[in-house]
């Protein structure tokens, strides 16, 4: 934000990750909670192989992606039925395609990319993104959603989110001075952020975003379909016939 430096988190709040400021604005030091954990260390380090065929598949997940997103934006519904529309269609050979739940979608999240660092999306390049032109008119790259649903807020729209994954700048109208009708858009929480959006509705409701830190609300994100890797599809037994092993589980 501005060029401050900061670290992600995780708030076991709400459910969000993102990139938090270490310094208060006048200037104190910030502390934070930590969670200790000891495993393999190779545990999350992903392992793409391009199948050279439209996908990519994670050998240290299990999992299979679409090289390419949608292509455009769509509201959350849209999401799943473009999804059970491949399915239709056989997409590069398989009908088990799945919108990923956030656990997944986070999983291939690099956060040693970003538009800022590497000129690119917080992504691998085996990937295919598709560029946008985000809120203020410059060249970005898209939210991405997840199946899983945002159960945060009061409960008459406890359930009306979805999950959302920042593959380019985490975007947010910031009001500054506060009280000032000033409004800057800058990147707020930074690319790998998870947010959520409303699943349906009209983004233009939301001219100076949403929350704290102006949000953009975009509602019309993007797509990244996943299926289990080792399968063929849906009704294949897939007993022994994955070789694909397991660091990390989602």
């Amino acid at each position: 934000m501005s060029g401050d430096f900061t670290v992600f988190g995780v708030n076991f709040a709400d459910g969000r990750i993102k990139g938090y400021g270490t310094t208060m604005p006048g200037g104190t030091e910030k502390t934070f909670e930590i969670r200790l954990v000891r495993s393999n260390s190779s545990y999350g380090i992903n392992h793409f192989i391009d199948n050279g065929d439209g996908t990519v598949t994670d050998q240290a997940t299990g999992l299979m992606w679409g090289k390419d997103d949608c292509g455009t934006g769509l509201n959350w519904p849209e999401a799943l039925a473009w999804v059970q529309q491949k399915n239709q269609e056989n997409y590069l050979g398989h009908n088990d395609w799945r919108l990923p739940n956030a656990k997944e979608l986070q999983s291939i999240v690099d956060y040693s990319r970003s538009p800022q660092t590497s000129n690119s999306p917080a992504i691998d390049p085996a990937f295919s993104v598709t560029s946008i032109t985000d809120e203020g008119g410059n060249t970005n790259y898209p939210f991405y959603w997840a199946s899983t649903t945002h159960g945060d807020g009061p409960p008459q729209v406890m359930h009306t989110k979805a999950v959302y994954l920042a593959f380019g700048e985490a975007l947010g109208f910031m009001e500054i001075p506060p009280n000032s009708g000033n409004y800057i858009l800058m990147d707020v929480h930074g690319a790998g952020a998870q947010r959520s959006d409303p699943k349906v509705g009209n983004p233009d409701n939301f001219p100076h975003g949403f929350g704290p830190q102006g949000d953009v609300i975009r509602i019309y994100n993007f797509v990244r379909p996943v299926r289990p890797a080792g399968t063929t599809g849906i009704g294949d037994d897939p007993s022994g016939a994955s070789v694909v092993p397991h660091d990390f589980q989602l």
